[in-house]
């Protein structure tokens, strides 16, 4: 799972090149070891399913199973495999409890409960939207209608509800996406996934529950990423036994598959890096990205994103930014977290939020500021913010801002990075 391709291998048929002369009698067998390969990729990855099979499962649920609401957070039992998540993503949260369902036909209404976390939305990314506005797309939690029993109804189409909340779909016949986000859910604690129905029709739908706590607390998973590699290795080693001629063949469509896998990601890597690096030209441990007004997440302003480059190859780096910010009497955001990540935008374990960050400081004009120290090489004393970046040295961190009050909020709160020396720090 962790086999790392040389940086100037670009591509499945260079991985190929790689092998072939190593095994002369593969050289005829290019198509099927494609063919294995491919194979055990669609099925050990998510994207195939996402992306095919999804769509089918709305039109034949009797063939292909019932659509599914699915997770890009890394560890939930509903979690896609790192591929797919580093896709779809970008920068999915530690503490985010989402569910996602994909290829969805238009028109829809989805009736639920509102969750129990500090931030929830609910955003359509359409298909052939026209003109429609991105930002559009979204209800955050406190625009939503509640009824008199407190559920709230939201209906995705052309045509405005008499009733409820409505994201205008335009001329989209297909959401790409429908993506339920719920932030900071209280430990042990967990949320149903709305009713879905289409021409008044509940749709049945799998994997609705969601449960936030530590991993080892949630139920056991027999679908995820885990099950189906053991699933993969077991099929492919039955085959081998099967046809000990082929075994050539079956080893090389597994590492095939493994080969294709770090492509991807490589991939996803690269675009990131020519994103930040090459166009927002970003200077690691210098600059941080302010978002602009309305540009985070397909154009809401209820959720910011401040990015920077973080490089604690030889330094430690002390990422600073405000905990808590008051103008007369009011709060201007909900509230902040701090992640970092790989540059596919798979997340580093470990992260930190205004509820387990300490060591709060009194800063200027209302503000209680915070600092949180990137090593690789962690003290894990008491009163220190620190996340442990050894195993992604160099790479990408976030600020997060939950509905900030104005877009002057951005520019007030934005995070400041600095490297340091090892030694200095105390």
């Amino acid at each position: 799972d962790s086999l790392a391709l040389p940086k100037t291998m670009d591509g499945f048929k260079d991985a190929l090149a790689l092998i072939l002369p190593y095994c002369p009698s593969l050289r005829q067998q290019v198509l099927p070891v494609l063919a294995l390969s491919l194979g055990n990729f669609a099925y050990h990855s998510s994207l195939f399913d996402l992306l095919i099979v999804s769509k089918l499962r709305y039109k034949f649920p009797s063939l292909f199973g019932k659509p599914k609401w699915i997770s890009n957070i890394t560890g939930t039992p509903t979690a896609v495999d790192d591929v797919t998540t580093a896709m779809i993503g970008p920068f999915p949260e530690l503490n985010d409890f989402n569910a996602i369902t994909a290829m969805v036909p238009l028109p829809v209404t989805l009736t639920g409960l509102p969750p129990d976390a500090r931030y929830w939305s609910i955003q359509a990314f359409l298909k052939d939207g026209g003109e429609m506005v991105a930002g559009d797309q979204i209800v955050c939690d406190r625009e939503f209608e509640l009824d008199s029993d407190g559920k709230y109804t939201l209906t995705i189409g052309p045509e405005e509800p008499s009733t409820g909340s409505w994201i205008n779909s335009g001329k989209a016949k297909v959401a790409k996406m429908i993506v339920i986000r719920a932030f900071m859910v209280p430990g042990g604690k967990g949320w149903r996934a709305p009713v879905l129905s289409r021409n008044n029709t509940p749709v049945p739908m799998a994997e609705t529950d969601r449960i936030a706590g530590r991993v080892a607390l949630w139920r056991a998973e027999t679908s995820g990423p885990m099950h189906r590699l053991k699933k993969i290795i077991a099929i492919n080693s039955l085959m081998l036994f099967a046809f000990p001629s082929s075994s050539r063949l079956f080893l090389s469509g597994m590492i095939g598959s493994l080969l294709i896998r770090s492509h991807l990601l490589n991939k996803v890597s690269k675009k990131m890096r020519g994103m930040l690096l090459g166009v927002r030209k970003l200077k690691p441990n210098v600059d941080v990205s302010r978002p602009a007004a309305r540009a985070s997440l397909g154009g809401s302003a209820k959720h910011a994103y401040f990015t920077m480059i973080y490089d604690a190859s030889d330094h430690d780096v002390v990422v600073g930014g405000v905990h808590k910010y008051v103008v007369k009497g009011k709060e201007q955001f909900r509230y902040t977290s701090t992640t970092c990540y790989e540059f596919t935008s798979l997340p580093i374990s470990g992260y930190f939020d205004d509820t387990s960050l300490v060591n709060i400081t009194k800063g200027k004009r209302g503000k209680d500021m915070f600092e949180v120290v990137l090593t690789t090489s962690p003290k894990y004393e008491k009163g220190l913010n620190e996340i442990d970046v050894s195993s992604q040295p160099v790479g990408v961190c976030v600020v997060r801002l939950v509905y900030p009050e104005e877009d002057e909020t951005l520019e007030e709160c934005k995070p400041t990075i600095k490297a340091v020396e090892k030694v200095k720090r105390d």
